[in-house]
C-alpha cells in the first residue's frame, strides 16, 4: 500500500508530522475503513478527498487514547497552588486534547481539593475524537485509568459500578466537553488561567507547533500556565512564555504580551477561526471548512511521472555520523522518517545526532518518540535518563533508571 497520499491527507486534517504516524497503525486503520466502505485503495483515496465524514472515521481508527487519572502528579500540585493564590472569581482550565477525560477531571478534582468551590471552577475539554468524548462524558472508567495513586481528596470522587468506577456528578458538572481540532484553532471562546496540552506537540510538524504556541499565547491570561509533556518543553515556547523552574513540572508561564504578527504571517496560523462544538450537539462543520477541504483534491494521485526515489537506510546515516557529518546525517535521518515512517532505532539515532549537536531538548524529544514506539528500547532509556538527570529532574531520572533495570532484565530473560 502506498501510504504517502493518505499521510498527506491526515497531515492536512490533523496537523501531524508524517513520520509521527506509525506505518503499521495507519495501514491497519486504512484497511478497517476500506472494508467498512467497500472500497479499493484508489477508490478510498478518492472518497477521502471528497468526504469529510470519512476523514473523521479514519481519524477515529488512528487515535489511540493513552491517559490516566493524575498522570504525573506535580503539574496538578502546581495547578492547585496557583489557583489558591488567584483572586479571580472563576478559575478556568482548558484540556486539549482531552482524550477520554481523565486529565480534565483530574484538574477539576485538584482544584476542588485545593478548596475552590464548584462555582469558581470551569474546565473546558476538547478532542478530535467523538468516541473518546462520548466515553469522557459518560464518566465510567476501568483499572487502566488508575495507574497512579489517587490523592486523598480524589478518593471519594468515584463510586464502584459494574464496569469499574463511576465519577461523581459534582466533578462531572464542572467539566464541559467539546468536539474540535485544536490544531485548527477550534476551541471554546475566552481565555484561560491554565492550559494542559500534553503529549500532542511532540507529534506535530513545525508549522503546527508554531501555530499552537501562538494560539496558547492568545488564549492564556496574564500569569496563566501552559502544561506540556516531558519532551515538549521546546525552545519555540520561549518566544512567548517563561519556563517554570520546578522539579517534575514541564510548564510555561505567560508573563507579558508578545507580538503575534510574525507567527501568523509566517505560518498562516488559524487563530481561533472556528469554535469547538459541544460534544452533545449534532452540528455539522462550518461551510467554509467543508469548502476548503473539498474544493480541490488534496494531493495529485497520478504518480506515473514521478521519478523512482533512491532508498537510504540506517547504515547510510551511521556512515555519515561516523565521518563527523552530523548535520548531513540528521537531514538524511529526517528524510528516511518522512519516506518510510517512524521506527524506534531511527528515532533513537536522531536523538543521538541532536545530542551530538548540543541540542538536548530535541534529543529528549526523539528519545521519547522512540520509547513511544518501543517502551523497552534500552539505549533510548539510558540516554534519556542521563539527559533528564543532567537538567536536574532527579525524580524523572530515577523512574527512567528503574525502567532501564526492568528492560535489562527482560532482555536477559528473552
Amino acid at each position: 500500500m502506498n501510504l504517502e497520499p493518505f499521510q498527506k491527507i491526515l497531515k492536512r486534517a490533523m496537523g501531524l508530522a508524517p513520520e509521527s504516524l506509525g506505518k503499521s497503525g495507519v495501514c491497519h486503520a486504512l484497511q478497517v475503513r476500506m472494508r467498512a466502505a467497500g472500497c479499493s485503495e484508489s477508490e478510498y483515496l478518492r472518497l477521502l478527498q471528497t468526504d469529510e465524514q470519512e476523514i473523521s472515521e479514519l481519524i477515529e481508527e488512528i487515535v489511540v487514547p493513552e491517559t490516566w487519572f493524575f498522570r504525573d502528579t506535580k503539574p496538578f500540585e502546581l495547578l492547585s497552588e496557583t489557583a489558591v493564590s488567584c483572586r479571580r472569581e472563576v478559575y478556568k482550565v482548558l484540556s486539549a486534547p482531552c482524550s477520554t477525560g481523565e486529565e480534565p477531571y483530574s484538574a477539576a478534582m485538584a482544584l476542588m481539593g485545593a478548596g475552590l468551590s464548584t462555582d469558581r471552577i470551569k474546565v473546558d475539554a476538547v478532542d478530535i475524537s467523538k468516541r473518546a468524548l462520548s466515553r469522557a462524558k459518560e464518566g465510567i472508567y476501568t483499572d487502566n485509568s488508575f495507574r497512579s495513586e489517587l490523592p486523598v481528596y480524589a478518593k471519594n470522587c468515584f463510586k464502584k459500578c459494574e464496569q469499574g468506577r463511576k465519577l461523581v456528578d459534582r466533578v462531572k458538572d464542572v467539566v464541559s466537553f467539546y468536539s474540535g481540532n485544536i490544531v485548527e484553532g477550534e476551541l471554546p471562546l475566552g481565555q484561560y488561567d491554565a492550559i494542559f496540552c500534553r503529549n500532542l506537540i511532540i507529534y506535530l510538524d513545525e508549522s503546527s507547533r508554531e501555530c499552537l504556541a501562538e494560539l496558547f499565547n492568545e488564549r492564556l491570561k496574564k500569569d496563566g500556565l501552559l502544561f506540556v509533556g516531558h519532551a515538549e518543553a521546546l525552545p519555540l515556547f520561549n518566544k512567548y512564555f517563561t519556563q517554570v523552574k520546578k522539579s517534575g513540572v514541564f510548564a510555561f508561564k505567560k508573563t507579558e504580551k508578545k507580538s503575534v504578527d510574525r507567527a501568523v504571517k509566517s505560518f498562516n496560523c488559524i487563530k481561533s477561526k472556528y469554535p469547538a462544538y459541544p460534544v452533545r450537539s449534532d452540528l455539522v462543520l462550518p461551510e467554509q471548512r467543508k469548502k476548503r477541504l473539498i474544493k480541490k483534491p488534496l494531493i495529485d494521485t497520478d504518480t506515473s511521472q514521478q521519478p523512482e526515489k533512491i532508498k537510504f537506510s540506517l547504515s547510510d546515516v551511521r556512515l555519515l555520523a561516523d565521518r563527523g557529518e552530523t548535520s548531513k546525517a540528521l537531514s538524511l535521518c529526517q528524510n528516511i522518517l518522512v519516506s518510510d515512517g517512524p521506527e524506534a532505532n531511527l528515532l533513537h539515532l536522531c536523538g543521538l545526532l541532536y545530542e551530538a549537536q548540543g541540542e538536548p531538548m530535541q534529543a529528549e524529544e526523539y528519545y521519547g518518540k522512540a520509547l513511544y514506539l518501543n517502551p523497552q528500547h534500552l539505549d533510548s532509556l539510558v540516554h534519556l535518563a542521563l539527559l533528564v538527570e543532567t537538567r536536574g529532574d532527579e525524580r524523572k531520572a530515577a523512574l527512567l533508571r528503574n525502567r532501564v533495570r526492568r528492560a535489562e532484565k527482560q532482555n536477559e530473560a528473552g
